[in-house]
């Protein structure tokens, strides 16, 4: 049977001049993979990469706050969207710069895939080293057609320790693997939180690094649980940039690393 990933074969005009496209996916919502998304791209803008970050996740298009762009606007350019420019000239596109912050999309499939579609194709990036692919959640229809439209170089997948986030990876890696997409590694998020020297695991342990090893891909690594992450979240500051030498930091620098060894 012919894998739907064979369709994965047109380079757009819009991503010409972009090297590498990495997708950032979960199975559920709610395990904090904006935020992952965010800060893998401010850590690589850090290190003097050029950066774009697309958010395709439409009914939680929460990237432009994320990234300290909340209430910024796109404009058009020759029948072009072009994106807005956040920290460290990271280049930004999201639905959330053409609606209201409180608007609902209430859309079926059918405008929702067109939505994708007109945001991927129809955006003028320029030269970027890399562009990272804020993913919809869940192995549905959005994700699918980004999957479609996009020659990914990998997905990178975020979980947390818990048992039924980790049911719906599971999906998530064979989803990817169907779509012939490799998949970069896993990232455990709110691992543990730190209390003095003890590590209180809140969710449970060691549930992500077991489930790379059972699906044959690479752990990345965990990232703690930290209040700080939510209160700079919120201000539209990736922890990345506001408190380099935090452990939450520093172990976005490391599955950064290990991120880039994958991509080669």
């Amino acid at each position: 049977m012919k894998s739907e990933g064979s369709t994965q074969s047109k380079e757009l005009e819009s991503l010409k001049y972009v090297k590498r496209k990495i997708a950032v996916m979960s199975g559920k919502g709610g395990v904090g993979k904006t935020t992952v998304s965010v800060n893998i791209a401010a850590e690589l803008a850090r290190r003097g990469y050029s950066v774009g970050i697309m958010d395709t996740d439409l009914t939680g298009p929460n990237v432009p706050r994320a990234i300290g762009l909340l209430g910024s606007q796109v404009y058009v350019e020759e029948n072009k969207l072009i994106p807005v420019e956040g920290p460290l000239g990271i280049k930004a596109i999201s639905l959330g710069f053409m609606i209201e912050d409180e608007d609902a999309v209430i859309w079926r499939g059918p405008l929702k895939a067109k939505a994708i579609q007109e945001l991927v194709e129809g955006t003028k990036w320029g030269n970027l080293d890399f562009l990272v692919v804020d993913l919809p959640p869940g192995t549905g229809d959005e994700p699918l057609s980004v999957m479609q439209l996009i020659p990914l170089d990998g997905i990178v997948i975020v979980t947390t320790p818990q048992k039924i986030a980790l049911m719906d990876v599971r999906r998530a890696i064979r989803m990817a693997k169907a779509m012939n997409i490799k998949v970069l590694g896993l990232i455990e998020n709110m691992s543990y939180f730190k209390c003095g020297s003890e590590k209180i695991k809140i969710f449970g342990e060691g549930g992500g690094r077991k489930l790379a090893e059972e699906g044959g891909v690479p752990f990345l690594g965990e990232i703690p649980i930290d209040p700080k992450v939510v209160e700079l979240t919120d201000e539209g500051k990736p922890i990345v940039m506001e408190d380099p030498e935090s452990p939450v930091a520093k172990a976005f620098s490391e599955i950064v690393d290990r991120m880039l060894a994958q991509i080669g």
